[in-house]
């Protein structure tokens, strides 16, 4: 069964998608405070979005709509024993799509530091390399990127 991404809805896509970013991106990196009731994942304009794999969720990502043209990519997960299998790339490709079809022209990531390259493979420029967690960018259309 191919990958594909889905919006967060019920109570089952709710709890997967704390899980696997609790897990992996604070649990895995040492941090405590994650907070499964923080009110940006329900914002009006914030798209909390899994990614399914044999039916099963395996990764996270949250598009905050900006405005009619930008939306920001946060919180970006694939499950740890899956990582390095080409998931994570199928989930920004997904993503991109998804914005897109939002009538986003440009996305933007604070990459964490380590995850860099692999934006940068994935065609995302680097905008503020003078952050703990880079600015990056990525054109969705033929049109110049804006800083």
């Amino acid at each position: 069964m191919p990958s594909h991404l889905k919006r967060v809805e019920s109570d089952g896509d709710w709890a997967a998608y704390h899980a696997i970013r609790k897990r992996v991106l604070w649990d895995d990196r040492g941090l405590g405070g994650y907070d499964e009731r923080h009110p940006d994942d329900r914002l009006a304009g914030n798209h909390p979005l899994l990614l399914m794999h044999d039916g099963a969720p395996v990764g996270t990502a949250r598009l905050d709509v900006v405005d009619q043209h930008l939306g920001i990519v946060r919180l970006v997960a694939i499950e740890a024993g899956l990582q390095r299998h080409g998931l994570g790339r199928t989930l920004m490709r997904q993503v991109e799509t998804y914005a897109r079809g939002l009538g986003l022209d440009r996305l933007d990531v604070n990459a964490a530091s380590d995850a860099e390259g692999f934006y940068q493979k994935l065609g995302w420029s680097t905008v503020r390399a003078d952050r703990e967690n880079p600015l990056m960018t990525k054109a969705l259309s033929d049109g110049d990127i804006a800083s």
